[in-house]
Formats: structure tokens, C-alpha cells, sequence
């Protein structure tokens, strides 16, 4: 988080984007943005989380999020959501749900081996199948049921599309000739201050259940985002001693 946070702010180029979410942003220079290119990291352990939730003091939100998550019920707009309406509010559409929620993208209805279940349950069952597959892939980005239309048809920035783009799990052998489950998670981008943090938390909470249901040890996290970002409006926050922002 240190790290990221001084090469943010000391080699982030500066952009003016007119959109954030779907709302517009043209012209204010609290918006004005530091970006890095296709960030990438490998995460081989998380055994203190704390860290990643210093800019936003969060981690109730990530754990009820995780849940909606992983239930196969398809929430929208759920719970989790209220313990950061700071955030998410202003997103609600006519103040009753959201343009689309994680849990909706992950656990649409979808059929494997015949049988009907969610995408995360399909995944789930392929890599029990088939332990070398390259096809475990839960996309996020692409088609939205309660809308009825695909991300690609909301460019235009009237209605929300997610930031993450597909998570893609592999069985593969560590240097220790241990089978290890390892989610490769790619996101077109990622807000550093506001929800960078909660990204690699929920991205390695899914890779631990999803080896729980498999019955095999969790892995590594690989990460890329293509637009690891920062608002002028927190940039003050990418000076700022982690150890300090801890205590």
C-alpha cells in the first residue's frame, strides 16, 4: 500500500476524465486524475488484512459485501451497502437498487453438465471436473439481466459498468509441488483511496471459498488493473505514513 501510494503520486500521469461512474465530473478539479498503467502485483499471503483498509476503514462493509456476494440469491440493492452510504448512496437508482451488483453478475443462472445453477456454482464444479482447466473464468463485465442490455451498450456513461472485469481461477502446482488454487483478477480500473483496498480483500476472500468448496489449498492472488487511479481530491492521502494512517 506504501509503495503504491508514493508511485501514484511521484509517476501517476495526470488525466482529466469526464466521466466517474456515471456521473459527470468535466471541468471539476477536485477530479483531476493521477493514473498509473497496468499495475500488476502477485499476492502470495494476507495474514494481517489491516493495511488495506487504512484509507477506508472498511472492512465491515467488505465482509458484508462478501457475503451478498456469494449468496445465490442475486441482490440488488441488498445490505452491505448501508455500512458505506457515503459512498454508495448517490448510486441508487430512484433510491431502490443499484445499475448492477456483484452479486447479480456472479451468480446469474447458467447451466453445467445440464443442470442449473449459478456462474459461481458452474466455476465451483469445473475446477472440482477438472483440475487443469483454463476455462474457470467468473466475468463480472457483460451482460446485465435486470436492464437487459450489455455493458458495452452503456459507454456512454448514463448508467454504472463494473470496474472488474473477470476473475480467472487456476489449480497449479506451487515450487513445493503442492496443488494450490490461485484467482487471477483483472479490472479495467480501480480507485486507490476509495476502493483499491476492498478490491484485493474480496478478491482474496473469493479465491479462499472458492478453494474451500473445491477442497483444495488457496494460492496466490495475481492482479492487473489497467487504470490504478487517484482523485486530486485524495492526493493528500498518497503522502500519508501508512503507519501513521494505522495508529
Amino acid at each position: 500500500m506504501s509503495e503504491t501510494a508514493r508511485n501514484l503520486y511521484e509517476m501517476g500521469n495526470e488525466v482529466k476524465p469526464r466521466t466517474y461512474q456515471n456521473k459527470v465530473i468535466e471541468g471539476k478539479d477536485d477530479f483531476i486524475t493521477k493514473e498509473l498503467i497496468c499495475e500488476q502485483y502477485c499476492l502470495t499471503h494476507l495474514e494481517d488484512p489491516a493495511p488495506l483498509f487504512v484509507f477506508t476503514k472498511s472492512k465491515d462493509w467488505a465482509e458484508a459485501e462478501f457475503q451478498e456476494r456469494i449468496h445465490p440469491g442475486q441482490i440488488n440493492p441488498g445490505e452491505a451497502w448501508k455500512l458505506r452510504p457515503e459512498i454508495w448512496e448517490e448510486f441508487l437508482v430512484d433510491g431502490k437498487y443499484f445499475d448492477y451488483t456483484y452479486s447479480e453478475r456472479m451468480n446469474e443462472v447458467v447451466r453445467y453438465n445440464g443442470i442449473v445453477m449459478t456462474k459461481l456454482q458452474a466455476v465451483i464444479g469445473l475446477l472440482k471436473d477438472d483440475n487443469d482447466t483454463r476455462k474457470a473464468i467468473l466475468n463480472i463485465y457483460g451482460e446485465d439481466g435486470q436492464v437487459e442490455c450489455s455493458d458495452a451498450e452503456n459507454l456512454d456513461g448514463k448508467m454504472r459498468i463494473p470496474c472488474s472485469m473477470y476473475y480467472d481461477f487456476l489449480i497449479r502446482e506451487n515450487a513445493r509441488g503442492e496443488k494450490q488454487l490461485n484467482i487471477c483478477y483483472h479490472q479495467r480500473s480501480s480507485d486507490f483511496v476509495t476502493h483499491f483496498g476492498n478490491d484485493v480483500y474480496l478478491a482474496w476472500k473469493l479465491m479462499e471459498y472458492v478453494a474451500r468448496e473445491v477442497g483444495i489449498k488457496p494460492g496466490y492472488l495475481y492482479h492487473t488493473i489497467d487504470s490504478l487511479h487517484s482523485y486530486k481530491k485524495d492526493w493528500v492521502k498518497l503522502k500519508t505514513s501508512i503507519q501513521t494512517e494505522l495508529r
